[in-house]
């Protein structure tokens, strides 16, 4: 599914002392089947962003088109096209045992029989990487966190949507829960079915999943392209710098002052073995 944003405008408050302009011309495409990341400081207008996504906030100007059609046109079929997993999304999770919740949209709303619904938790839990049947009748709150995040992203992907959005997914995780959430969004992106944006503060964890980046601030949009190409945009703003992922800037440092890296490898461990190889070539290493 293409996503097409255009001239993107919201407006808090509007016509009242307390009006706040929180998106301003924001413009860009998003190819089905691509992973975005979304950077920017706190009021640079990222949930504002993603929430005119699924059509819980209406543009106050501009358009954002699904496949070429104005949201403002799709009404409640929008929100199962995309689908939005918010900030520590198990506090969302309420539902007597992990089945019940996970399927809780498609029991309530679907019509869809119980072997159905049954099957399609099952392909959700799967590419999560969560155990249903190890898991299932246990309470969610009996989960670990990283179980929980899981849980809550297959709760969205039981719906099928094409388009699925995370804000902040790492908040709250430990270090081995967000590589397992990554190694989940990189088995998502295998599938070449989903368009995936990713929101978050640090997106290290990410990166290698990224064909795009987004850089927010003040509302506006400062830089979007590939990761190096935002890198080359915001080279010469250090308040913008600051927020890109320090590898990518890393990577785009060498191949400054010259140095080949492979476009889009943002391994550490193969990033070092370049490097060695570039210093010995160099003499600088035995």
């Amino acid at each position: 599914m293409e996503i097409r944003v255009e001239d993107l405008e919201y407006v808090y408050n509007a016509g009242t002392p307390l009006e706040v302009k929180a998106l301003a011309e924001v413009t860009f495409t998003l190819p089905r089947a691509k992973v975005l990341g979304i950077l920017g400081g706190t009021g640079s207008g990222k949930t504002t962003l993603i929430k005119t996504l699924n059509g819980l906030l209406i543009p106050t100007g501009g358009r954002v088109l699904i496949d070429g059609t104005d949201t403002r046109s799709l009404g409640s079929e929008l929100r199962r096209k995309v689908g939005v997993v918010f900030q520590r999304p198990e506090r969302q999770l309420f539902e007597e045992t992990v089945y019940l919740d996970v399927t809780f949209v498609l029991r309530r709303f679907s019509g869809l029989s119980a072997e159905q619904i049954r099957q399609r938790a099952e392909q959700a839990c799967e590419v999560v990487g969560l155990d249903l049947a190890g898991v299932g009748d246990r309470s969610p709150l009996a989960l670990s966190d990283g179980e929980k995040r899981k849980a809550a992203i297959a709760g969205v992907l039981i719906n099928e949507p094409e388009t699925l959005v995370l804000d902040e997914p790492a908040v709250g995780l430990d270090p081995p829960s967000v590589a397992g959430l990554a190694r989940t969004l990189k088995r998502l992106k295998a599938s070449g079915q989903t368009t995936v944006v990713i929101v978050s503060h640090d997106m290290e964890n990410f990166l290698g999943l990224l064909d795009l980046l987004l850089v927010l601030h003040k509302g506006t949009l400062a830089a979007f392209g590939r990761p190096g190409e935002v890198c080359e945009q915001l080279a010469d703003d250090p308040a913008l710098t600051r927020l890109l992922p320090r590898l990518a800037l890393l990577i785009h440092d060498i191949r400054k002052v010259g140095h080949t890296v492979a476009d889009r490898e943002f391994s550490l461990s193969v990033l070092a073995s370049e490097l060695a190889g570039l210093m010995r070539s160099e003499g600088s290493l035995p």
